[in-house]
């Protein structure tokens, strides 16, 4: 059934839906930059930079200070179809890497299991970025991306 915020959670089918747990840890250790490439998740600022009715596929940026090993690029596809090749804007060039996919089978045998990965921002204006790249997108799904810090800084 749909969530609801009046039922308890039911812990005791934790080992069923291991997966599902997983998701929700990785989520959360990205959310709280536990590896030091995703600070811009801990961060007040967010940008939606890329809306597309017409396929239903949101972008947006997330960060506290800006730059690399704290922007962050999250790509949502609301469909049931994926997205290969899509065109996203990113805040600067070089790679970026994949950080989550929420289509990955590890988290359910369920899930398409939608070939993404990292990807290389090149130059050019995009969604109002100086750079872009092309992602693939599993249906009903959410990639997030970041970039390596500097040397010595996390």
């Amino acid at each position: 059934e749909w969530f609801r915020d009046d039922s308890p959670l039911e812990w005791h089918k934790q080992e069923e839906y291991r997966g599902i747990v997983r998701l929700y840890r990785d989520l959360v250790q990205l959310r709280l930059n536990r590896q030091g490439f995703t600070r811009g998740l801990t961060g007040q600022h967010i940008h939606v930079h890329h809306v597309n009715d017409a396929n239903n596929v949101v972008a947006f940026r997330r960060w506290e200070q800006g730059g690399p090993g704290d922007d962050v690029i999250v790509v949502a596809n609301f469909t049931n179809h994926p997205k290969e090749g899509y065109q996203i804007g990113f805040p600067a060039e070089g790679l970026w890497k994949l950080r989550l996919n929420s289509d990955a089978q590890v988290y359910s045998r369920d899930f398409a299991g939608f070939k993404s990965g990292d990807v290389t921002a090149t130059k050019g204006d995009y969604d109002g970025f100086p750079a872009n790249a092309k992602v693939n997108v599993g249906p009903y799904s959410a990639l997030i991306f970041s970039q390596e810090p500097p040397k010595g800084k996390k």
